[in-house]
């Protein structure tokens, strides 16, 4: 499955998914290609994708990318309907034998 970030929205398979911005003290994401598996964080207490490289996927401020469904003023309302529907997303390409990557954009 491919995973895209560009312009603070983020795509799954070309499909829009939901927004998305830099949490964890970062003021953006950093541009690349990263491998997305689902793994456990320990620091989070739930299983959660984790982008190889560049951190955890969440809908917390202290998950490196920050998913979300509204865009606030400064940045996007954390949402856990959004974290759900990438998890199911990211674990049913798993099942499948797939590997996610996700490319991030400027």
């Amino acid at each position: 499955m491919r995973l895209l970030i560009e312009h603070g929205t983020l795509y799954a398979d070309n499909k829009f998914l939901c927004y998305v911005g830099a949490g964890n003290g970062r003021r953006d994401l950093p541009v690349g290609s990263y491998p997305v598996a689902t793994q456990y964080s320990h620091a989070h207490g739930t299983d959660l994708p984790n982008a190889m490289g560049l951190g955890w996927l969440g809908a917390s401020d202290e998950c490196d990318v920050v998913l979300g469904t509204v865009r606030g003023r400064d940045a996007v309302v954390p949402s856990q309907g959004a974290l759900k529907r990438l998890l199911a997303l990211v674990e049913a390409a798993e099942y499948r034998g797939q590997t996610s990557t996700l490319v991030v954009e400027p």
